[in-house]
């Protein structure tokens, strides 16, 4: 086995780690500086890409860190794991591109880059821990990088730095809460089980439940880290942080943002309801169904009435997340009542969902960014015939319109096809037919959107648009995450068939407990 393969998981959080020091370092030299993190940032990408194909061809693969119990501290690549991985690197790699020319070079040069590595250092650890404490250690190294993000100076003068300021400490004060929330919960499991390794944690609930000897406070336990979960996803009603943040954020944050790291929650969801509390989602499955109604109702008819596009563009990621808790409950209610085939493909199609919605609503905001520039304003009310004079963002975001209205043949047509055919199946009748009545006021509100900004003409008062010409470090990023969209959706077999193991490995955990814990013991 070659150095490289032996270390694969340690590499994709130590690298953007060490990557960290590296760019500050090399800020006297900002040429050289933008040339090795792009470099780095590609080389990412490649390793993420080893890592799913090896883990789909040779299965799990376990990683030793340290000594600390009788399991050591691990990094565990399932295939949930390596797919979220390859998702937040290619997503990171398309904003880093994208901010090289959206960025304001001095805040670029001086905090930027290393900010953005300890981002995405703290986004792989956290998908590819199999330690619960470090998980929050993740947590926290992401929080810290994310919120100072926020902040950054963009070319574009269109938000006041007041506003940043505001949107980032709700940010930090709500995620804090959350942290201190997750660290709560993460003690009293340690004193509960004696263990911090979620394998074994898993295998110790599941004794307890087969011995009916479950103390009362494991429910609430379970309970708390679906409440901190539920918090970074932006799920109601912890989810009005993401529509003040998104305005304010710099467009390829808000990428990341909306691409991947309210995506984390719903990482720690599976993790926690379908692997960690196993025994315990028939009690947690009906709560999190009900939420998510409320999220997609309350995300969607929010989104009606914006103006602001990347304000409507967040409501939609709470909308959309919605739809991904959605097939998470739906799942833990057809498993518990024995429905395995079921449940598995409920939980697959929630999956899929959550991909396509990754990959189109990173676009859109991407693409966001890029008529902010065009019209220097975020107000769709002051745009307007916009087709005339920047077709390539009139087509990019018409592309990410239809994906998440689940318009074919885009692939946010497979993942709302998917998730609505997998309810009906286990009879989820009225849950599918509010998630339908709220997908028609998606549609109306993405092409509300577009027909704002494309359509008409510009009101003559707000003058005309710019003529500094796009970079093709903002369209390439944008166009490569379209192309995508498109053979999401004409060549779904291939994410569909991956959904299908992920589905498998998660609702059946006893494999990623085998590999972790069927090892030569200390």
């Amino acid at each position: 086995m070659s150095f490289l393969m032996q270390h694969l998981p340690m590499f994709l959080i130590a690298i953007p780690l060490l990557m960290a020091p590296a760019t500050i370092i090399s800020k006297s030299y900002p040429g050289f500086q933008k040339a090795l993190d792009i470099i780095v940032s590609i080389g990412l990408l490649a390793l993420s890409g080893l890592l799913i194909y090896t883990v789909w061809n040779d299965g799990i693969i376990v990683y030793e860190v340290g000594e600390f119990g009788k399991y050591g501290i691990v990094l565990v690549a399932d295939l949930l794991s390596s797919s979220m991985v390859v998702l937040s690197c290619l997503i990171g790699c398309m904003g880093l591109i994208y901010s090289y020319n959206y960025i304001e070079s001095k805040s670029l040069n001086l905090t930027y880059h290393s900010l953005y590595n300890l981002m995405l250092a703290g986004i792989n650890g956290i998908f590819l821990t199999g330690d619960i404490f470090n998980l929050f250690v993740f947590f926290e190294i992401m929080l810290l990088s994310s919120g100072a993000l926020i902040v950054a100076n963009e070319t574009s003068k269109v938000t006041k730095i007041s506003d940043k300021m505001e949107a980032t400490m709700k940010y930090i004060v709500l995620n804090m809460l959350g942290s201190n929330a997750m660290l709560i919960a993460v003690t009293s499991l340690y004193a509960s089980v004696g263990s911090l390794n979620m394998a074994d944690i898993a295998l110790k609930v599941r004794i307890l439940a087969e011995a009916g000897t479950m103390p009362w406070h494991m429910y609430a336990i379970g309970l708390l880290f679906i409440i901190v979960f539920a918090g970074k996803a932006a799920v109601f009603p912890l989810h009005y942080w993401l529509p003040d943040v998104h305005p304010t954020a710099p467009s390829p944050i808000s990428a990341m943002l909306s691409g991947v790291i309210i995506k984390i929650g719903a990482y720690g969801i599976l993790r926690i309801l379908f692997v960690i509390f196993s025994p315990l989602k028939g009690v947690y499955g009906p709560i999190i169904l009900l939420l998510a109604l409320i999220t997609i109702g309350l995300g969607a008819t929010a989104a009606i009435g914006q103006n602001d596009v990347k304000r409507l563009l967040a409501y939609s990621s709470v909308s959309q997340i919605g739809y991904v808790f959605l097939g998470f409950g739906m799942g833990a209610i057809a498993l518990e009542a024995g429905e395995i085939a079921g449940g598995t493909l409920i939980v697959a199609a929630s999956f899929v969902y959550m991909v396509n919605h990754a990959i189109a609503k990173s676009m859109l905001f991407l693409t966001s960014g890029g008529i902010i520039h065009h019209a220097e304003t975020r107000d769709m009310r002051k745009m307007g015939g916009m087709i005339n004079s920047n077709p390539l963002m009139a087509f990019s975001f018409l592309v990410g319109a239809m994906s998440i209205g689940g318009v074919p043949p885009m692939g946010g047509f497979i993942g709302k096809f998917s998730l609505f055919d997998a309810g009906l199946r286990s009879a989820f009748y009225l849950p599918i037919a509010i998630a339908l009545l709220f997908a028609v006021f998606t549609l109306f509100y993405m092409f509300r959107g577009w027909m704002l900004m494309f359509w008409g003409e510009r009101d003559p008062q707000y003058g005309e648009y710019s003529h500094h010409k796009l970079s093709i470090l903002i369209v390439g990023p944008i166009m490569i995450l379209a192309a995508l969209v498109f053979v999401l959706g004409l060549f779904g077999n291939p994410v569909l068939e991956i959904a299908q193991t992920i589905a498998i490995q998660i609702t059946d955990p006893q494999p990623y407990i085998d590999a972790v814990l069927v090892r030569v013991i200390r």
